[in-house]
């Protein structure tokens, strides 16, 4: 009867180590809520920089990814944060391919972005770019209605696109 006992208590130990290995585990897989820039103080300009070729390199790959037709993505770059963490909200000019091979022209598109281990933005994913009028047998992916775009890109404070390169 006693080893019976033991037996038991062994078991609910190991259950409660369990139960609490699986709660702790939970915890390291929180994931980040970006933070929109209109969140900050009105009154603490946000410090902008240009991107690193390497950052432009990388950001290139992993938004590429969003369009149809990845190999043949163009950018024209903004300034980003200078500072912060987490995922920002960034915008820029793509010009991507329509089904029929022709590329429709840089237009604005909104991203989410995020740093590296380095410290500099390496990876990220476009949400939405602005539509253009093209034929019906092209695809447009990723576009939306047209204000979405100026609408993320102005709550981040992306206003001119002027001076992308």
């Amino acid at each position: 009867m006693s080893l019976l006992i033991e037996r038991g208590e062994e078991h609910w130990r190991a259950m409660g180590l369990l139960s609490a290995a699986v709660a702790l585990s939970a915890c390291t897989v929180m994931t980040q809520v970006p933070i929109s820039r209109t969140d900050t103080s009105a009154t603490a300009p946000i410090e902008m920089r240009p991107l690193s070729r390497d950052e432009k390199a990388a950001l290139a790959k992993t938004l590429s990814q969003t369009v149809a037709n990845p190999g043949a993505a163009q950018f024209k770059w903004l300034p980003v944060a200078a500072n912060g963490s987490g995922p920002i909200g960034y915008c820029g000019l793509v010009n991507v391919k329509t089904g029929n091979g022709e590329y429709v022209g840089f237009r604005p598109f909104f991203a989410m972005i995020s740093k590296g281990p380095k410290g500099d933005y390496v990876t990220g994913q476009i949400e939405h770019i602005s539509p253009v009028n093209v034929s019906a047998d092209s695809s447009d992916a990723g576009a939306v209605a047209p204000g979405r775009v100026q609408e993320n890109c102005k709550e981040w404070g992306y206003t001119d696109f002027s001076g992308a390169t």
